[in-house]
């Protein structure tokens, strides 16, 4: 089975799903043909997570496909007004 490698930065609160001891952009390798959901997955970031997500500086859905190479960014949804 084909993998790819994707480089993964969590900001704000999702920061709990680094690896302990981790800091900065962390690199996951999934099944080519994987979606922004599976990512999630591998991450350890549950479905009812709300968040935000980009792929290569786009707004991205859980249904997003991924390509190698990808530069993925999870952020908490913003509140307030």
């Amino acid at each position: 089975m084909t993998r790819i490698t994707v480089t993964v930065t969590l900001f704000a609160d999702l920061r709990r799903f680094l690896p302990r001891g981790a800091d900065g952009p962390q690199r996951y390798t999934v099944p080519e043909g994987a979606t922004l959901a599976d990512l999630l997955a591998a991450v350890g970031v549950a479905p009812g997570v709300e968040l935000t997500a980009a792929v290569d500086g786009e707004l991205a859905a859980r249904d997003t496909p991924l390509s190698d190479g990808a530069d993925v960014m999870l952020l908490s949804p913003m509140e307030g007004g």
